[in-house]
């Protein structure tokens, strides 16, 4: 039986963020101003076939497959990368409130979107907020440093949009950040786990003294369509 993190898309839009997605039983995606995601159940030519026919022209999508794609004529590759898949082995249970730690809502989004624009950790749409648990790090009232959780291949739940302002760079605070993000996801019941880019030597060595390993080596796609 294959493990829920081997097809972590497919099995998030299929299990614990089905809610959020929509598609037919061989192409599930998100709303478009959540992300760009989408999953097949198996990585096939026929399976790309039908996610090429369900999207208009222009249109992006991210994938994260086991291996090598084949995509042909049909398809932009604008990304095509390994991708590092980590999943947390420690207990946040217990995390001391800090006052400059705060749980982000709509309220937010205007500096998260900014943040996340400067910092580059990943799409982060007017939506992307809906998928889960933000939390962030405020300076003067400035949203400084921010973490939160996105999709949920059940019984996992992955930590994403992990940043902080270049300014602000250095001084450990997404450290202090994560645990507000890791002990949301535990107390829902999930395993934390997350991705990055295997020569990211920094965020591996955050999220390494943080409890995370090293589960198994993915690729991530930026496809678009050929119009």
């Amino acid at each position: 039986m294959s493990h829920p993190l081997d097809n972590p898309i497919w099995n998030a839009l299929n299990t614990g963020s089905h809610t959020l997605s929509f598609g037919t039983d061989r192409v599930r995606l998100v709303n478009r101003e959540m992300g760009f995601f989408a999953g097949l159940p198996a990585y096939q030519k026929e399976n790309l076939d039908e996610l090429n026919d369900y999207l208009e022209a222009g249109q992006r999508v991210i994938l994260f497959p086991p291996d090598h794609l084949p995509p042909d004529e049909k398809w932009k590759v604008h990304n095509d990368r390994e991708l590092l898949q980590l999943v947390c082995e420690r207990d946040f249970s217990t995390v001391e409130p800090q006052p400059e730690i705060l749980p982000l809502d709509e309220s937010h989004v205007a500096e998260m979107l900014a943040l996340t624009q400067l910092t580059k950790p990943g799409p982060f749409l007017n939506k992307t907020i809906d998928f889960g648990d933000y939390f962030g790090f405020f300076s003067d009232g400035k949203l400084v440093s921010m973490a939160g959780s996105r999709l949920s291949p059940s019984p996992y739940t992955e930590v994403s949009a992990v940043c902080t302002h270049p300014d602000f760079a250095g001084q450990g605070i997404s450290k202090k950040v994560m645990p507000h993000v890791l002990q949301a996801i535990q107390q829902g019941g999930k395993i934390p786990f997350l991705h990055l880019y295997p020569d990211n030597t920094p965020a591996l060595r955050l999220y390494t003294s943080l409890g995370f390993v090293s589960r198994a080596m993915l690729r991530v796609y930026l496809l678009e369509k050929v119009g």
